[in-house]
């Protein structure tokens, strides 16, 4: 088999590929005998057809056949004997396949970037650490009492922070069609930061029994799309009004929320979690300084095909959970990033080869122990799901980048920065 290797712009890699007539020949020999075992033909037991009258009556069939495993198998053997290293599916072009000659054919494929990761080591950063603020705290218990708070009627005018049961009409209109929707029974915060202006202005100052009409135009990038740049005429009937009682800030208090004896010892576990949240930001942050540098620093056109297929998943899995999302926007907002993203994979591969930073069996088993722990499963059925659904890969993946991040951080040099929030 003759294979002849242009380089094209980019990583883009064209295979001039042609298999000798004696190999389509062969190849045409065994299909016409595998469809002689299988032909069925009038006046013929099953497998007695005469091979002449199969390589007759089922040329075309054969002909197909024989064409789309030469592509595969010679395409395979090309990359092989080239050590190319494809990141794209070919693209096959200009197939001339002629009845009694070679088979010859072009693949367009895109390869894996050949890098020299360099200015990776002794890197010079600076880490901030963010002390816990009594007023983290104190926001955080308040949290806590907001979340365990009850709403109880009231029989007088609502106020801010006020907790509304109203009947709701909402009348716009979409696509040229009026469109009508009632909500009955709507339990509506009157938060002025939460609600809009208009809500909050026809509801403050109001009482129980009391109907209200207004319209509001949401903004373009409102969260819920339907209603998203819409002018919106709005009816409530307001049926209850709720206050939100805070429980009393004591020991009591603090019992309920799980085992603690004390506001005092309720307040330390509360400082705790927010000191081992700032760590973490910490860590995340500096490994995001990190990931910048080195890639401002190795900056290579990223394959098309690999930017191509990364949006593609990202496409599929919001439209999925967001069907109302924009597919043009989640694209543009999501190229710059996921090119970065590639960059970072192929450069952390490299410097785990350069090195000799590997991820050990061991160092996945104890994931693997840790996703059954977290999930109540067995041992056996832990492997067995994450192998199937590949995350066995994916947590090898996450294992390499955390121990190349690791092995930076070890080489550079760290000046420490307290910092307020």
């Amino acid at each position: 088999m003759k294979v002849n290797v242009k380089t094209q712009e980019g990583w883009k890699k064209v295979l001039e590929i042609e298999v000798p007539k004696e190999k389509v020949f062969e190849e045409f020999e065994q299909v016409f005998l595998k469809l002689q075992k299988e032909a069925k033909i009038p006046g013929f037991r099953p497998g007695k057809v005469p091979l002449e009258l199969v390589k007759t009556r089922f040329k075309d069939a054969a002909s197909e056949e024989v064409l789309e495993s030469l592509l595969n198998s010679s395409y395979r053997q090309a990359i092989e004997e080239t050590k190319l290293n494809p990141v794209s599916y070919p693209k096959v072009k200009d197939v001339n396949f002629p009845a009694d000659g070679p088979l010859s054919f072009k693949a367009e494929v895109e390869v894996q970037p050949e890098i020299e990761v360099k200015d990776y080591k002794e890197l010079r950063l600076s880490r901030r650490f963010y002390p816990v603020q009594d007023k983290e705290v104190d926001d955080a218990v308040l949290y806590l009492r907001e979340r365990n708070a009850e709403l109880k009627p009231v029989e007088r005018e609502i106020r801010e922070k006020d907790f509304v049961v109203a009947d709701v009409v909402e009348h716009f209109t979409q696509n040229g069609k009026q469109t009508s929707q009632k909500y009955d029974n709507q339990l509506l915060e009157i938060d002025p930061e939460l609600m809009l202006k208009e809500f909050k202005e026809a509801l403050v100052g109001g009482k129980i029994g009391d109907e209200k009409s207004f319209t509001t135009e949401y903004p373009k990038e409102h969260a819920n799309k339907r209603l998203a740049g819409q002018k919106v005429s709005y009816k409530l009937k307001v049926n209850e009004v709720k206050e939100k009682n805070l429980p009393d800030l004591d020991d009591n208090f603090a019992k309920a929320q799980g085992d603690y004896q004390t506001l005092l010892e309720l307040r330390l576990k509360v400082r705790e979690s927010l000191e081992k949240r700032h760590q973490e930001e910490t860590s995340k942050e500096l490994e995001s300084q990190i990931i910048a540098r080195i890639v401002e620093k190795n900056s290579f056109t990223v394959p098309e095909g690999m930017i191509n297929s990364y949006l593609d998943y990202l496409v599929e899995d919001l439209k999925k959970r967001y069907p109302e999302s924009d597919e043009k926007e989640i694209r543009e907002k999501n190229r710059k990033p996921g090119e970065e993203r590639i960059r970072w994979e192929f450069i952390y591969h490299k410097i785990a080869d350069a090195e000799r930073i590997a991820v050990k069996p061991e160092d996945v088993e104890e994931r693997v122990k840790n996703f059954a722990a977290a999930y109540n499963l067995p041992l056996d059925k832990a492997q067995e799901y994450l192998g199937q659904t590949k995350q066995i890969e994916r947590m090898q993946e996450t294992i390499l980048e955390e121990k190349v991040l690791e092995w930076l951080i070890s080489q550079a040099e760290i000046k420490e920065e307290r910092k307020d929030k």
